[in-house]
């Protein structure tokens, strides 16, 4: 072998373990792209329906139960809320909050018929491809008449455990309900509230329930405090930091929902306690924003904008504070009420880039722009939609262009996630290679957790957006062959149950990251970009 056919030999081995690396920046949506004003479907987060599930149809039933084009139905139909999920899809619907009253069980065991309806929900929330925001209570509303008492209830989650467990791929949350009106620990007949070891009890029972890696939610930010300080959660009120978030401490485990969003100067009772009542300097109101970007915030205006009407724009501020995660599109809002309250105005309310600078608030490549890249407005509405949970925007990509068989894929990609809140629920990561006949390889990030992707450092008052970044550098499966591939970025579920449900995968918001599912409908992913791979 000559010298020269020897260099050649040799220099066509070093190229080869270098591959023809390629850099792709990436766009936000525009308002005229393709469902540029409808929301993106994204699993666990974002408005949530409300509805009673698990009654027998015909049921007679209490309240704002069903709101069908401003009617109010006397009896219970499943189909309420079924048709709700058509209707909201446009707002990018996967949440529905489900309340499964247990009043005709005190003082015995819940039925087997009634346990056969809860499944029923449950099938259904699954065949929608949603998840429940599920809460579980006895007393309908604050007569303090007919309530539980402790050892009621703690027989009822025992009943309950296995229907929770079969299901808890699609419960993304179970609140901590079952004592007072509508479960939110107040008002209750028996006075369970007044003593904390009570709560405690109920709290450790959920959590126990519930797999290590999943949260519960209370009403009020000091019921927190007031049931990890009993002995059999620890005894001990521990405050939340980046280190023991998601640990699977007590304290990692509970968050909070907010049902009197900025109704009066207390929250509608959230945080009562002086000074400021609702603001910063609030003991309260300082101990949900220190904790909130590591634990799942649920919220709901009061119905008929009891307490106030609430500005937009302040409610956008204090979602972005409070790193909320999902919130009601069945309160103070015409088509559940009759006539226009809050979430009406803010339907009508127009908003501009302007705005959100002044405020600092989180704005998506060509957020503003059209087509043709002029300016356009957008509504109050619009972003609250958009900006809910968490909301993942690529940057760029680094891949190579061309590569060999024997190559090792590296990739790098860079995200922001301009949304109020991290991902809460564990969530496997991969990059994926398509070839031409749709045939998936997997590479999965191992070093990733969306837990971390907050959308700008906790404390920082600038809320400077945080790059994140996914890196791999994986030999290529034997079995793969040459050829043209799609190389993209697949977050299916963390269950198996629904890992192949592209209903439950994650897609970016951009409007050059293709979102592609296979022809058997299993995979969801984010296209970034194509490979060839040669011989």
């Amino acid at each position: 072998m000559s010298y020269f056919t020897c260099l050649l030999a040799t220099l066509g081995c070093i190229m080869s373990q270098i591959p023809n690396m390629q850099t792709i920046e990436y766009h936000g949506v525009r308002s005229t792209d393709p469902g540029g004003r409808n929301g993106l479907r994204n699993p666990e987060r974002g408005w949530r329906i409300e509805t009673l599930i698990a009654e027998p149809s015909g049921t007679k039933i209490w309240g704002r139960s069903s709101h069908l084009n401003g009617r109010v139905s006397p009896e219970y139909n499943e189909n309420w809320w079924i048709l709700d999920t058509d209707r909201y899809k446009p707002y990018g619907l996967t949440l529905a909050q489900t309340y499964c009253y247990l009043d005709d069980f005190v003082g015995k065991p819940i039925s087997d018929e009634k346990l056969a309806l809860l499944q029923k929900s449950l099938d259904n929330i699954r065949k929608r491809g949603l998840k429940a925001v599920l809460r579980f209570a006895y007393e309908k509303d604050m007569d303090k008449r007919g309530g539980p008492v402790l050892d009621d209830i703690l027989k009822h989650i025992d009943q309950l455990a296995p229907i929770i467990k079969k299901n808890i791929d699609v419960i993304y949350v179970l609140q901590a309900g079952f004592v007072g009106a509508w479960g939110e620990w107040h008002s209750s007949a028996n006075n369970l509230e007044g003593d904390h070891a009570n709560l405690a009890s109920i709290v450790a029972k959920v959590l126990d329930i519930l797999p290590s890696d999943r949260m519960t939610q209370v009403r009020v930010p000091k019921y927190k405090r007031w049931v990890l300080e009993q002995p059999i959660l620890g005894g001990k009120h521990q405050i939340l930091d980046e280190q023991t978030a998601h640990t699977g401490i007590p304290a990692s485990r509970i968050g909070f929902h907010n049902d009197g969003f900025l109704a009066n100067n207390t929250c509608g009772g959230t945080w009562t306690e002086p000074p400021l009542y609702s603001n910063p300097g609030n003991p309260e109101f300082d101990y949900m924003t220190t904790e909130s970007p590591y634990v799942q915030i649920d919220g709901e205006l009061f119905w008929a904008d009891i307490g106030g009407k609430v500005d937009g724009m302040r409610a956008i501020e204090r979602f972005r504070l409070h790193h909320y995660t999902s919130f009601s599109i069945a309160h103070s809002y015409s088509e559940k009420e009759g006539k226009p309250f809050s979430i009406d105005e803010w339907i009508q309310t127009p908003l501009t880039a302007e705005q959100l600078n002044k405020a600092k608030l989180p704005i998506s490549d060509d957020y503003f722009k059209d087509t043709f890249g002029n300016d356009v407005t957008r509504t109050v509405f619009e972003y609250i939609t958009d900006h809910l949970g968490y909301r993942l925007e690529m940057q760029k990509a680094t891949f190579p262009s061309v590569m060999q068989i024997n190559d090792e894929l590296t990739v790098e990609a860079e995200l922001i996630n301009r949304g109020f809140s991290a991902i809460h629920n564990p969530r496997p990561i991969y990059y994926v290679l398509i070839d031409t006949d749709g045939k998936v390889y997997e590479f999965p990030i191992k070093d990733a957790d969306p837990a971390k992707w907050q959308p700008f450092q906790p404390n920082d008052e600038d809320y400077k957006p945080l790059t994140h970044k996914l890196s791999i550098r994986s030999k290529l499966p034997q079995e793969i062959k040459s050829g043209w591939y799609q190389i993209g970025l697949w977050l299916p579920d963390a269950y198996d149950s629904l890992r192949m449900d592209p209903n439950y995968a994650i897609r970016f918001a951009n409007r050059d990251v293709p979102w592609w599912v296979d022809v058997d409908g299993r995979y969801g992913i984010n296209i970034i970009g194509i490979i060839e791979i040669t011989k």
